[in-house]
């Protein structure tokens, strides 16, 4: 289901992501433990004018078994440029790790961020979450299932806003390396779907008709059902531009008249100001 994501999540990024420091230089604060685990990192990209700069944590994907923080660089630099502080933590793979236990790395980070970004020059009073393909799913549980959260002492309401780039919210993993991942005894747990219940955050989705990697099931489904629990809920599906060209859309050296960086913040921006459409 994610090989495509994985070759194409490897091939060049080096040489992008060093393209775009080379060109566009913002400050970072790196490999700063969140816990206990060596993979237990996360990157900050602060604001260099603003002590108080909205938060946007964002969670990347690979198919639960790869994938990097500093491989998605360039997502920490289009949303600096949107005046966001950003923080992208790493968190444990197959086959080190299995579910749960990345989204409880995921939950691990918002808390130790929610404790301590002030001191970074973020405004912990707005934290927003994103995440793209795996990166969604797990940023989709934190929402919906809140004992997650709850287990390291962060309140739902203390997520202000989530985004889904293209996530497998409802899917059955039917290859072997999901089903290992995931175990089959948890298909229930892994579908967003199942803890839906009306007081989650405002959410807003993200898809492609032309993703041949995540079906869009996953969108309208998890979309679906948010609007019948009363949720704000905002959908936005495109024609065409595929699973991974979803997410490099983000940054402005891929962004045409699709720029989903301002998507994000156009949406963020509306929820930090209570301005739902009506």
């Amino acid at each position: 289901m994610f090989t495509s994501y994985q070759a194409s999540a490897g091939v060049g990024s080096f040489l992008f992501n060093t393209g775009i420091k080379i060109s566009h230089p913002i400050q970072s604060e790196k490999n700063i433990a969140y816990g206990s685990e060596s993979w237990q990192k996360l990157n900050i990209y602060p604001q260099k004018d603003n002590a108080h700069a909205p938060v946007v944590i964002f969670v990347y994907g690979g198919g639960w078994s790869k994938g990097s923080k500093e491989q998605h660089h360039f997502v920490a630099d289009a949303l600096v440029r949107k005046g966001y502080l950003v923080v992208i933590p790493d968190y444990i793979k197959y086959p080190d790790g299995r579910f749960p236990t990345f989204v409880e790395d995921i939950a691990l980070a918002i808390a130790w961020v929610n404790n301590n970004i002030a001191d970074y020059g973020g405004n912990a009073n707005q934290l927003l979450l994103a995440g793209h393909s795996a990166g969604a799913h797990t940023g989709a549980l934190l929402v919906t299932d809140k004992r997650y959260l709850t287990q390291v002492g962060v309140d739902i309401q203390d997520i202000k806003s989530f985004v889904g780039l293209a996530g497998p919210y409802n899917f059955t993993p039917k290859k072997p390396q999901y089903i290992e991942t995931f175990g089959a005894e948890n298909f229930d747990k892994m579908k967003v779907n199942h803890f839906v219940d009306g007081s989650e955050p405002p959410i807003k989705l993200i898809h492609s008709m032309g993703d041949n990697t995540v079906g869009r099931f996953n969108f309208d489904t998890f979309g679906n059902q948010l609007k019948v629990a009363g949720n704000w809920v905002e959908t936005v599906l495109y024609e065409d531009i595929g699973h991974v060209m979803t997410l490099l859309k983000i940054h402005p050296w891929f962004a045409d008249e699709i720029d989903v960086a301002e998507v994000m913040d156009d949406f963020f921006q509306r929820v930090l100001s209570e301005t739902e459409p009506r």
